[in-house]
């Protein structure tokens, strides 16, 4: 519950009737990201997330796996990659205090400070329910065309986004992604997402088609029979 509360607590801190980055961030970059997110209900995201949160099982238990000292071993073990420090290097160059944003999480899971490179109204719905339902309940309320369409648009007219999608096209990013994806402990959350009945073969091509990520094939013990 700590974590799902820290989540919350970080979109508070950069909300204001809607979601803002006052804070964390400058530049072409940090603006071009608050575009997409000035196209989200962001009260019905968190509403939702809220609810389920407080009435589901399934995602409490799943909480309460990102609290377990696995979890935090798997992000400390990502945090430490050197594929992910130079992307995050190339983020906050960019205009994004990437690292005053993982710092806030790791303060939640009581995790040591990253050091940036240059530092000397509630709606009560009926829930789909579990992991499943908080996907589907939260994509449901998404504008996805309009986000598609302003994607396309700032690869355009954007060299700042495009660079940064350059960057999660590129093969540091992509050795993040396999790196991340042989973890043990990442296989155990994917095959969680299996058993909650997500498509997870739906995002990986969203992944390719959208960023260019290429996510490696499961290992076969952790595939869940198929009827």
């Amino acid at each position: 519950m700590k974590f799902a509360l820290a989540l919350l607590a970080l979109v508070a801190t950069v909300s204001a009737g809607k979601i803002e980055l006052p804070n964390f961030g400058r530049g072409q970059l940090h603006n071009d990201i608050q575009d997409f997110i000035d196209l989200i209900d962001t009260d019905k995201v968190i509403n939702i997330f809220l609810q389920y949160v407080a009435e589901d099982a399934e995602v409490k238990d799943a909480i309460a796996f990102l609290e377990s000292d696995e979890f935090k071993g798997l992000v400390v073990n990502v945090e430490h990659m050197s594929e992910v420090k130079t992307l995050m290097d190339y983020i906050h160059h960019a205009g994004i205090d990437i690292y005053q944003i993982v710092n806030l999480l790791n303060d939640f899971l009581k995790l040591g400070h990253l050091t940036p490179p240059d530092f000397t109204q509630r709606v009560h719905k009926q829930l789909t329910g579990g992991v499943r339902g908080l996907v589907d309940d939260i994509l449901a309320v998404l504008p996805k065309d309009e986000l598609n369409d302003l994607y396309e648009k700032k690869l355009k007219s954007s060299p700042e986004f495009a660079k940064f999608v350059d960057q999660l096209k590129s093969d540091n990013f992509q050795q993040i992604v396999n790196k991340v994806y042989a973890n043990p402990t990442f296989q155990k959350l994917l095959k969680r997402a299996d058993e909650a009945g997500i498509d997870l073969e739906l995002i990986k091509n969203l992944l390719k088609v959208l960023w260019g990520i290429d996510v490696p094939p499961r290992p076969s013990r952790f595939h869940v029979r198929r009827f």
